[in-house]
């Protein structure tokens, strides 16, 4: 379920002898050590992926050189260069909370020099927190019916260039259980308009079947259907939900969100955290009126939510909406965001979102893991209804080979890992 970072074997104990675990000497980013490996015919040379002290899988020199590329910072730091107010800020995030002029500050810079000290150093409370494990999860986007009508979404109820779809619950079972069986992963998201074709009956019967046929957590997507819709869903096996509240900004909210209440979604929010779940939540960077200390408020938001999942993304505009002329939002502040996500919730899982590969194709993607995030969420909906799920245009979709292929371990490593990630989110938050 996560990919590490590529290690090279340097020796291996006693490589002939019938005792199948060994131990062996590696080198990696952080230098040379010692681990233990189970894989048969290891040899001095070989390149290797580990979690926990142990070889998982061997790879190849040239996946291992791609996954190195994409996942290892490129640039050298000098801190001598750095305005010592900025230093100080980004030294105060490992002793206290920063404050709302600090984040600020942080957010507002356009020195690049300041920028890569501030990516870097949260690379570095990623590494220290969750070492390099770059976790990958699934989304099944199982409907594009809505009932509301956001300013910005390209499903909007009143969007007419829209080939409507809903896939059956038989539909969504076979999508998850192939997604898990065939291809490995252990987190599916769940997705949808705000459809209430679907019933809470048949949202918790897809869940249950789902669990009584694949070991998977499963989280929801699915808007506003209220507490004891969620706490149902809950009851039948889903673990998480992922319900961004888009902006902090109530007069923005309400500007862009008709007939919808700030406050509602908030209590959602905290009452999907009091039921247990597992939240993943966050906003749009690049809304009408949207300021830095909006964003930095935005970002104070998740920590008062206690979100165990951070997404933000660019605002994308799309034609037949209001807010198609508005410009696309920031690649740089997102990536900004990102990082001083990760100095303020140094745990936290933090996708790199499809809105920034979008923008900024599979160069989005390496950006978005340099600066501090360490998760990526593909796309595992059906060929015949993938091009219609358009909340934005030209949703980005890149090679996931080397990703699937080295990321996706056996059932139970990975399984295990993720369920240890997740209960670690919880722990932290407490």
């Amino acid at each position: 379920m996560c990919l590490t970072i590529p290690a090279k074997v340097l020796s291996v104990e006693d490589p002939h002898s019938d005792v199948p675990l060994k131990r062996i000497t590696i080198r990696d980013s952080k230098g040379e050590r010692l681990i233990t490996a189970l894989l048969p015919d290891l040899k001095a040379g070989d390149w290797v992926l580990y979690a926990s002290d142990m070889a998982v899988t061997k790879i190849g020199e040239d996946d291992a050189r791609e996954i190195l590329d994409l996942l290892e910072p490129k640039s050298q730091i000098d801190l001598s260069q750095l305005d010592s107010a900025f230093l100080g800020i980004l030294r105060a995030c490992h002793t206290r909370e920063l404050k709302r002029e600090e984040i600020i500050r942080l957010l507002g810079t356009e020195d690049k020099t300041e920028t890569d000290a501030l990516f870097s150093e949260a690379n570095t409370i990623r590494q220290a927190n969750l070492k390099d494990f770059f976790c990958i999860h699934g989304i099944v986007e199982f409907s594009n019916q809505c009932i509301r009508n956001c300013f910005y979404c390209g499903l909007r109820r009143e969007s007419k260039d829209v080939c409507r779809y809903r896939m059956t619950p038989d539909e969504i079972v076979s999508s998850v259980d192939d997604a898990v069986t065939r291809r490995g992963y252990k987190l599916i998201v769940l997705q949808s308009g705000d459809d209430f074709s679907y019933t809470d009956d048949m949202l918790a019967g897809i869940i249950r079947r789902i669990k009584e046929r694949c070991k998977v957590f499963i989280f929801m997507s699915v808007g506003e259907r209220g507490l004891e819709s969620y706490k149902r869903m809950k009851d039948a096996g889903a673990s998480g939900v992922l319900f961004r509240f888009e902006t902090s900004n109530k007069a923005i909210y309400d500007s862009i969100h008709p007939g919808q209440s700030y406050e509602d979604r908030i209590a959602h929010l905290r009452g999907m955290k009091e039921m247990g779940y597992y939240i993943a939540t966050g906003f749009l960077i690049g809304l009408p009126g949207q300021t830095v200390a909006d964003i930095a408020d935005d970002i104070r938001t998740l920590k008062t939510i206690g979100a165990n999942m951070v997404t933000v993304g660019p605002f994308i505009p799309c034609n037949g909406t209001p807010m198609y002329s508005h410009p696309a939002g920031s690649a740089a502040m997102t990536l900004k965001v990102t990082a001083v996500a990760r100095l303020l919730m140094p745990r936290a899982k933090i996708p790199v979102t499809t809105a920034l590969e979008t923008i900024e194709s599979e160069e989005g993607r390496r950006l978005g893991l340099s600066s501090g995030a360490n998760s990526l969420m593909f796309n595992l909906t059906p060929e015949r209804h993938r091009v219609d799920y358009r909340i934005y245009p030209n949703k980005y979709h890149g090679k996931e080979e080397v990703w699937e292929k080295y990321g996706l371990f056996k059932e139970g490593l990975s399984y295990k890992m993720l369920e240890k990630k997740m209960f670690e989110a919880f722990e932290a938050q407490g």
